[in-house]
């Protein structure tokens, strides 16, 4: 799906990957499902929510800290 409006629409996109063990895989999972969303859109909110608060909204030329 190609978001049209989105800052970074026609950017190279990268992917991310990690190796969990099955048990901690199944409490992630577990906190997706309670806040009903996929383990793909809980890690992208995790990352960007990271680097917001180490660089800012540099998508709106935010503070950087």
């Amino acid at each position: 799906m190609v978001l049209k409006n989105h800052p970074l629409s026609g950017e190279e996109r990268k992917i991310v990957s990690t190796r969990l063990y099955a048990s901690e895989f199944l409490y992630f999972k577990k906190i997706c499902e309670k806040e009903g969303k996929s383990v793909n859109t809980k890690l992208k909110e995790i990352i960007l929510e990271e680097v917001k608060k180490r660089f800012g909204d540099i998508l709106e030329g935010g503070k950087n800290g």
